[in-house]
């Protein structure tokens, strides 16, 4: 219980199961780095201690001062080509390291390298650190000669370090933390102030190492290694200068492997790859030379070449202890301090960080990866890798053997592979639907191209690390040239491997889509949306007051753009397809304000820019003409406001315009001051709104929110409520407590209209108050039920935005699946509730892999019903959405008929509609699009629903014909808020991420299904039902008669269609029309050819053979997915040939192991199995009755 309440509180409020902020691709606004940019970066990683080391170490290896120049700028050279190949994804597609690992090895293989590059951050960050400490140190000396006598040793002398030298170490790790918190994408001036203070130091310690060397000159330094033969062995001078030449691309290796977590923020492309290619190697060679000339110039001052510079430094204070060469030095150390800072933060902590992020995204973001990089880099032992200059290369050779192949992979995928051709919302996918799931989520042909590069250098590498085991030559040479074996051996088995046995997705992908700059343009516009809004954010409180909002877009609409002084932008189409409203605008984004959004709460009113040049650039795409000009218009209904708090989440989905909520006024002044103060307070936040907000801004039409407004529900008011809608239409007021607050207020959705029966429409807007006892009540539910998902509940989404919203579309797909990664527990408990029970019956079916559900369904809905029963004491669109689903629950295995609680229970889904007016139509209404189709959708949802309680239970329905004036649903309405923005992506299947025109058809037929049945119900099963008015049903049989043929393909019956369900539904309503066309069917009628038996049954018969066959092909993939609760002697011999086909295909279908499908076959099997079973005793004694129950 503890660990749980310890990780929802750690929850980072932008986090989810595969995505935050960070991990994200990066949004053009936060593309920040230029070449200037990279040339700093590259300043501080190469001018640094490190590299300086590295160049320093090969002298003593054996070779000569020019040798091991060459070895450098041969090795520079390899380097800077591999780090230029390894950062074109993130340069083009603005995505890390670990993100495109995904794609190289697949969603859950890309774990093994990111584990692998996380461990060396450890490492890389731990050195790094100790030759930071090691810097400190030297300012402690400079101001304490015998700082190192001060401090007793209380650590053993085989660790390498004293306690000196450690506390050292130990401030330049604190001192390191708040470098930690600065964001990539604003470091730019402490790059610009740390890379001057490092190249400054650089070139100032070789002027004075070349100035003060004397007529001594060099040391011998220059001249070693005349005596290694030229060749002949592993040992020669040639491989040794291989040797160097692997060292120094090793001592790079993890920066190139990672490059992608720093071209990602390049501004352009050719920043990234430019701006690498000349700061990297100058500044490798150029540090790489200064360290053998200082070496070799200073070596007959000190006696020996002191490869360390800050072992000089410190030879320097013991020889020369004035004032003047302990101010030197101080400046010194400080310097080195802060190119060790810099290096650090920017190469291995943020890094780390984002490898981290990856990993946890729910949890960690970039900044608590880089404090977790920091707080374990210690487990490394920092201090022993620079006691000698062999256990040095030895280990910067190592990073080379295990990373090298990794690189390869991933520039041998991405150029070679690929053909520069990224998926960027399948690499946030982490279903099986991902083109980059492979076989299980691993492609296998990575770690198989890894194992052939890494193991052949193995013995060389192993001889390396342990001198006391001998390999033979060829082993050791090998390992000399690891990287450029390991880089290109990989690639080409990786690149062989997907060319001899490929990935039917992948390939499709790649062959599809014909340009990479098409697919980088297309990718890097739509993630163009801001996730969170933080003090990072570019969004601005022109009321000066700042609040978090997670995840809320800093883009709008077109359809909420408004004029602002400096430029207006018009657009004429050239196409008559576009449609302006659809525009997807999370694209639109630069830095030149020239069109703004407004969205407003009680507190503030936040502002949005847009730009002529992203928006003109999108039209261009699209066919359009962009004008721009001061003098241009914009339609009234192109000019509404977003209400970033008209509901508990932010937005909904920003790829569907008509998703998103509308409202014009602050929350206490649309909604009559329905907030919780004084009429004063009401007063001064009317008149504080009407200050914000200039009447330019104003003109547009107010458009209002009645569902998801905090603590209020919205009760519709019909003819017969307490006060006359004309009266409220003249005369509105709100309902104060005796308390002087405001319990209820009055809104106005529709003025009404010129003829008088088209009267105005208001609704009641109550503020919700319960007891202590109840909200906690509903709280303990609420609890319960997520202890009892914990931690598989975003899994549970997927598999009902799988299997069953297709089926039943009757949630908010973009605006609940917002609300869930935002705002969790703002969501109806009931409604969380039933979504996670519908779901967890596919569990077996898509997650085999992780066992069996860990939770019965029925623990789910007897939470999910109590708490309905609390909430619907204010009910509102997801109290509906609740009872509805909470009626398709898998029966209990003991029921062989339908339960009369479903009859009770489609009562209460009628009644929860009714009161929250959805029985009345909203086109006129002014509320937002998104809700308008939505409360439609609830509506023919809930009038379904009450015609099959009513078939299965034989009771009138409970919506009368004449009770309601809803519009009929069309495609559009289907279509809101279903195509999703790529943020979402990770949270259900590709394939659910947008909308589906046969989901939407499926839905509209089987709405209209149900209105031929009602038809049917009112003929010929009501209570008042006459022969005159069955006589009415042929007309309905003429609209039933040829569906089947003039049904479009898409919802035939095909493998894994789901339109078995709506073929039930057609042949369920078949069989409702032929029992009143053939009423009554008396013994009598039987005989009778002129009755209404002897006229229809050779037509029913005929008409049911189609059933049969759709029972037969029914397979058991379609069979366990979502299905909801719901005469002549030749004709004899054709409806019992017809009842035994059925029988069999029954027998077939009913010894599926699936439970839920073996349940929803149970009442047609034991009908089916009685009537073969008491045939013959029927026969033989005519009507009797059977006196005993057959054994079925």
């Amino acid at each position: 219980m503890f660990l749980s309440a310890f990780r929802k509180r750690i929850e980072l409020s932008d986090g989810s199961h595969g995505l935050n902020e960070d991990v994200r691709p990066v949004i053009a606004e936060q593309r920040t780095w230029t070449f200037l940019t990279y040339n700093n970066f590259w300043l501080l990683i190469n001018c640094n201690m490190a590299t300086y080391l590295t160049g320093s170490a090969l002298i003593p290896l054996g070779l000569t001062w020019w040798q091991a120049i060459i070895a450098m700028i041969l090795g520079t050279i390899i380097a800077t080509v591999a780090l230029i190949l390894s950062s074109l994804a993130g340069a083009y597609y603005h995505v890390g390291f670990p993100i495109f690992s995904r794609a190289v090895w697949g969603i859950r293989g890309s774990q093994f390298v990111i584990w692998n590059r996380i461990f060396l951050s450890f490492g890389t960050y731990g050195f790094q650190s100790w030759v930071g400490g090691q810097c400190i140190y030297l300012i402690l000396l400079s101001w304490d000669p015998k700082y190192e006598e001060r401090i007793p040793n209380k650590i053993p002398i085989e660790t390498g370090m004293t306690s000196a030298q450690f506390l050292a170490y130990f401030i330049f790790c604190i001192i390191s933390l708040p470098a930690l918190w600065i964001r990539p994408y604003r470091i730019q001036k402490f790059f610009n102030f740390a890379s001057a203070v490092t190249i400054t130091f650089f070139l100032v310690l070789l002027i004075w190492a070349l100035a003060t060397m004397g007529s001594a000159g060099f040391g011998d330094t220059l001249q070693s290694g005349a005596t290694i033969p030229t060749t002949g062995g592993p040992y020669s001078t040639v491989w040794l200068m291989i040797y160097g030449i692997m060292s120094t691309v090793g001592s790079i290796a993890a920066g190139i492997l990672n490059q992608n977590d720093y071209a990602r923020f390049s501004r352009r492309p050719g920043n990234a790859i430019w701006g690498q290619a000349f700061a990297f190697p100058t500044y490798n060679i150029l540090t790489s030379v200064i360290g053998i000339l200082v070496t070799a110039a200073t070596q007959k001052r000190f006696g020996e070449p002191l490869w360390n510079p800050l072992s000089l430094l410190v030879r320097l204070l013991e020889l020369d202890n004035t004032a003047g060469t302990r101010a030197a030095i101080f400046f010194a150390g400080l310097a080195l301090a802060i190119s060790q800072l810099g290096s650090n933060v920017a190469g291995n902590a943020l890094s780390g960080g984002l490898d981290l992020a990856s990993v946890f995204p729910r949890w960690i973001n970039l900044r608590r990866g880089a404090y977790l990089v920091a707080l374990l880099s210690p487990i490394v032992n920092p201090w022993r890798l620079v006691n000698t200059a062999t256990i040095f290369l030895t280990v910067l050779s190592g990073y080379g053997v295990f990373l090298a192949p990794m690189t390869g992979i991933m520039v041998g995928h991405y150029v070679i592979v690929a053909r520069g051709k990224v998926n960027v919302d399948d690499l946030y996918n982490g279903s099986s639907g991902s083109i980059y799931w492979f076989t299980k989520g691993i492609n296998w042909r990575a770690p198989v191209a890894w194992v052939l590069g890494v193991t052949p250098c193995l013995p060389g590498f192993v001889a390396a690390v342990n001198p006391s085991i001998t390999v033979g030559d060829s082993a050791v040479e090998l390992y000399y040239m690891n990287y450029l074996y390991g880089f290109l051996s990989s690639a080409v088995v990786y690149s062989i491997l997907h060319w001899a046995i490929s990935d039917q997705k992948f390939d499709a992908f790649v062959k599809e889509n014909s340009s990479p700059k098409e697919l980088q343009q297309l990718y890097s516009d739509r993630w163009d949306v801001t996730v969170g809004e933080g003090p990072d954010s570019v969004s601005e409180s022109i009321s000066g007051q700042h609040e978090k909002q997670p995840w809320t877009s800093k883009t709008s609409s077109f359809g909420e753009l408004l004029p602002s002084s400096s430029a207006n932008v018009s657009f004429r189409s050239t196409s008559s397809s576009t449609d302006l409203n659809r525009l997807p605008t999370d694209n639109v984004r630069l830095e030149k304000p020239s069109l703004c959004s407004i969205a407003d709460t009680p507190s503030r009113v936040k502002v949005s820019f847009l730009t002529t040049h992203a928006i003109g650039r999108y039209c261009r795409t699209k066919g359009l003409i962009c004008q721009s000009g001061d003098d241009a218009n914009f339609p009234a209904h192109q000019l509404d406001f977003v209400a970033t708090n008209s509901l508990p989440l932010s937005e909904s989905s920003p790829a569907s315009s008509p998703s998103f909520p509308y409202r014009s006024e602050s929350a206490a002044v649309v909604h009559n001051g329905l907030v919780r103060q004084s009429r004063p307070d009401v007063e001064r936040a009317a008149a504080g709104a009407s200050q914000s907000l200039s009447p330019q801004l104003l003109r547009a039409e107010t458009t209002h929110a009645l569902d998801g407004i905090p603590g209020t529900t919205a009760h519709s008011m019909g003819l017969a409520a307490e006060q006359d809608p004309y009266f409220m239409n003249a005369f509105r007021s709100v309902l104060v407590s005796d308390l002087g607050e405001i319990d209820a207020g009055l809104l106005q959705v529709y003025a009404g209209g010129p003829d008088p029966d088209d009267h105005p429409i208001h609704f009641l807007l109550l503020q919700d108050e319960f007891p202590l006892y109840r909200n906690e009540a509903k709280q303990k539910t609420a609890d319960a039920i997520e202890a009892i998902v914990e931690p598989h509940g975003e899994e549970l989404i997927r598999l009902y935005f799988r299997h069953v919203h297709p089926i039943l579309p009757i949630i908010s797909k973009g605006r609940f699946l917002r609300q869930y990664l935002t705002a969790k527990d703002t969501i109806s408990a009931s409604l969380r509730g039933a979504i996670y029970a519908l779901a967890c019956v596919f569990w077996d079916r898509d997650l085999p892999s992780s066992g069996p559900c860990p939770f019965l369904q029925h623990e789910l809905v007897a939470h999910a019903q109590e708490s309905l029963r609390h909430e619907l004491e204010s009910p509102n669109l997801s109290r509906l959405q609740a009872s509805i689903l909470l009626m398709h629950m898998v029966p209990p295995d003991i029921d062989s008929v339908e339960t009369p609680y479903t009859w009770i229970m489609a009562a209460q889904a009628t009644a929860c509609a009714q009161m929250i007016g959805l029985h009345q139509d909203p086109t006129k209404w002014n509320i937002a699009p998104w809700e308008k189709s939505l409360r439609k959708k609830l509506w023919w949802a809930s009038f379904l629903t009450d015609c099959w309680s009513s078939v299965c239970h034989g009771n009138p329905p409970h919506i009368s014909a004449d009770s309601f004036t809803t519009s009929l649903l069309n495609l559009d309405d289907l279509r809101s808020d279903e195509d999703l923005s790529p943020d979402l992506h990770p949270m259900v299947d590709a394939r659910d991420a947008m909308f589906h025109v046969a989901d939407g058809a499926r839905f509209l037929e089987m709405v209209n299904i149900a209105r031929l049945q009602r038809d049917i119900l009112d003929r010929s099963c009501s209570v008042k039902a006459t022969s005159q008015s069955r006589s009415q049903l042929e007309g309905t049989r003429e609209s039933l008669k040829d569906w089947l043929n003039l049904m479009p393909n898409c919802l035939a019956i095909m493998p894994f269609s789901q339109n078995g369900p709506l073929h039930l539904c057609f042949h369920a309503t078949q069989v409702l029309l032929f029992r009143g066309l053939m009423y009554p069917a008396t013994r009598a009628a039987k005989v009778n050819p002129a009755s209404n038996v002897g006229k229809w049954l050779t037509t029913s018969l005929t008409q049911f053979a189609p059933f049969v066959e759709f029972v037969g092909s029914i397979t058991e993939e379609e069979l366990t997915g979502f299905w909801g609760r719901p005469t002549e002697p030749t004709d004899v011999e054709a409806a019992y040939r017809l009842l035994e086909s059925f029988h069999e295909s029954l027998q077939r279908l009913g010894s599926t192991e699936h439970v839920a499908a073996k349940l929803m076959l149970r009442p047609a099997i034991l009908r089916i199995d009685s009537f073969f079973t008491q045939a013959t005793e029927l026969i033989r004694n005519g009507r009797s009755e059977v006196m005993h129950s057959p054994a079925i």
